[in-house]
């Protein structure tokens, strides 16, 4: 699918906006917006946290201000974009409300389909309590996760997912050096004919948190008394790895939030650990990818790549929306 980042921002004829971004998955999903709303004609600000910043490599980002109002103000924005986030007590609901008080159409990107009931409920029961006017969104998957909760269709756009166009670009250029080149960088050192089985972990702490830890109906239960949803599939995935008599390599791949000092038990079990190269790179070297429902398991496919996911729970498939089509899933021995 091809993005399209017009629809509805543009049909507000926006000439001053303001984005938000906390999270990287937020972050990657919108950074290609500046440059689409600058060639409509608009003026854009850019406010991002620490995880987000990097994605906006060459902007001049705005400084974050505790007062929402204020911040807003001072934007001098007739509209406000933000990216939604593992934090129930973002900013971006702050801005939110600031918007609410003044008028102001506001917008939210959601750049996967899960957890749509928490994205925008805080700490509050109402899982649209902090929504905002419009939505923008990467498919239908996610749209009917939103429309179900009582979200106006109307208010939706489908806008596709913009790194999955960057990749396909990626793809056409990338050549067997490049690959070649990849894996030297990720295993130096490694035997031409060791396979290597990259493992995309990824937080088991985010929106309402319990999606991402063990309960009763869990169909996969690690090998230890984790009850961390990645570390359990981790274990899994090695357990089956070490079964095979080739023994292939084993990367474990950080999430960019975690801390590798808080996985050193799990790291334990992989053979090497990634996290500051290119992720992108680091599937491209592998010859499977390996993980759960992360946006870098659809970016493997998208690349090319032999790609499995391994869930707790059948229903978790879901959670890879268009790209479950192209991403074989499991999720029992």
């Amino acid at each position: 699918m091809q993005t399209i980042w017009h629809g509805p921002v543009a049909e507000t004829a926006p000439s001053r906006v303001l984005l938000y971004a906390e999270d990287p998955g937020a972050a990657l999903y919108m950074r290609a917006l500046p440059q689409a709303l600058r060639q409509c004609g608009a003026e854009v600000q850019i406010m991002a946290d620490h995880f987000a910043a990097p994605y906006f490599a060459g902007e001049d980002l705005t400084p974050i201000l505790p007062d929402a109002d204020r911040a807003l103000a001072q934007s001098n924005a007739d509209v406000l974009i933000v990216g939604t986030s593992e934090n129930p007590d973002t900013y971006a609901f702050k801005l939110i409300d600031a918007a609410r008080r003044t008028g102001m159409p506001s917008f939210g990107a959601v750049d996967s389909p899960p957890n749509a009931e928490n994205r925008f409920r805080g700490h509050s029961e109402d899982p649209l309590h902090y929504a905002p006017d419009y939505l923008l969104l990467p498919d239908d998957e996610t749209a009917q996760n939103f429309q179900r909760l009582g979200f106006d269709p109307q208010a939706i756009t489908v806008c596709g997912h913009p790194r999955m166009d960057e990749i396909a670009a990626i793809r056409a250029a990338w050549r067997d050096e490049d690959r070649r080149s990849q894996r030297q960088v990720l295993c130096s050192g490694l035997a031409d004919d060791r396979r290597i089985i990259v493992f995309v972990s990824e937080l088991s702490v985010g929106l309402g948190d319990r999606p991402f830890r063990r309960n009763a109906d869990y169909r996969l239960g690690g090998t230890s008394n984790s009850d961390a949803r990645s570390r359990i599939i981790a274990e899994e995935l090695v357990l089956a790895a070490r079964s095979l008599a080739d023994d292939p390599f084993l990367v474990l791949r950080l999430h960019p939030k975690q801390n590798i000092a808080d996985e050193t038990d799990v790291a334990r079990l992989f053979d090497a650990i990634s996290q500051q190269q290119a992720g992108l790179e680091v599937v491209n070297a592998a010859d499977l990818v390996v993980g759960m429902t992360s946006i870098l398991l659809a970016e493997a496919a998208a690349l090319g790549r032999p790609v499995l996911s391994i869930v707790p729970l059948p229903e978790e498939r879901e959670w890879l929306g268009s790209a479950g089509a192209d991403i074989p899933c499991v999720w029992d021995r």
